[in-house]
């Protein structure tokens, strides 16, 4: 009696059991669950390409160029530099997501630690510059907020996330090039920032007057003036009329960065390479 009791007992925890796998694995709520898991940075493979546009918003064009530069980086710096866009991170900060991220990937050299990351969550409106250890003597954390601001936020406020994330680590890459005295002759013209494109007046500097209306001013003025003082009029004007038109220094760099794209293999990312990560960045959002 007591055997069959038992037996009985098993059966009904079994037949239990089994309900409420079943019930879980139907529940939305679980598969939504799933789902979300496996879009964080844990679950994402290591990057075939130097851009992974998992978010699909960067255009087709921009994401050949900075494939190319950032190849031509990594085999000229030894610098390995991804750039990321998913949808969300699932709801974990942003700077959890991508220095886990990085620390699994291994970007950068071991015991140089030149590894770069940037993610941007478009749902999250979220992104965030990582940066590996060796890096942070020149590419800090002041910097780095300061790209975000003048080269990448403007563009995303007005939709064009693919510019932005081109503009932003194109600024990045070329400074990682710069500290290792290297031209990337796939690096395009850099574009000036999209809120300074109309250069502000300097404090205390010459504002150029049109030649059409100072000429006649000055030809009336010595006229009037001209017989105030034997041959004065004509000398008390010169330095107006040799320096009065300054040009104003201009901003920003020029000149171009070369063209066309690098020689070597198109965008083909080897691998992370032991690179350490501290926490060193920006984030923020738009």
């Amino acid at each position: 009696m007591r055997l069959t009791l038992a037996l009985l007992t098993s059966a009904l925890l079994l037949v239990s059991v089994s309900g409420e796998v079943r019930a879980a694995q139907t529940d939305p709520s679980t598969e939504s669950t799933l789902s979300a898991a496996e879009g964080l940075g844990t679950g994402l493979p290591m990057p075939r390409h130097y851009v992974e546009d998992y978010a699909n918003v960067i255009k087709p064009s921009d994401e050949q160029s900075l494939n190319g530069v950032l190849q031509e980086l990594e085999q000229k710096t030894g610098a390995q530099y991804i750039v990321l866009t998913v949808q969300t991170t699932g709801g974990v900060p942003i700077e959890q997501f991508s220095i886990e991220l990085a620390e699994k990937w291994k970007l950068g050299q071991k015991g140089k630690d030149n590894g770069m990351l940037f993610v941007l969550a478009a749902k999250d409106r979220r992104y965030r510059f990582e940066v590996g250890y060796g890096l942070e003597g020149f590419v800090t954390d002041q910097y780095c907020d300061r790209v975000a601001r003048e080269f990448l936020v403007p563009y995303l406020k007005r939709g064009d996330y693919s510019q932005g994330i081109y503009q932003a680590n194109l600024q990045i890459a070329q400074t990682i090039a710069a500290e290792s005295d290297v031209a990337l002759t796939g690096m395009p013209k850099l574009s000036p920032p999209p809120a300074q494109s109309r250069r502000p007046v300097e404090r205390g500097s010459r504002i150029g007057l049109p030649c059409c209306g100072v000429l006649p001013l000055l030809f009336i003025l010595l006229l009037l003036f001209g017989g105030l003082g034997r041959g004065m009029g004509w000398w008390f004007f010169l330095p107006f009329m040799l320096g009065g038109f300054g040009s104003p220094r201009g901003y920003g760099r020029s000149g171009s960065y070369g063209g066309g794209s690098f020689g070597g293999g198109f965008g083909g990312f080897g691998g992370g390479m032991g690179g350490g990560f501290g926490g060193g960045g920006a984030s923020g959002g738009w």
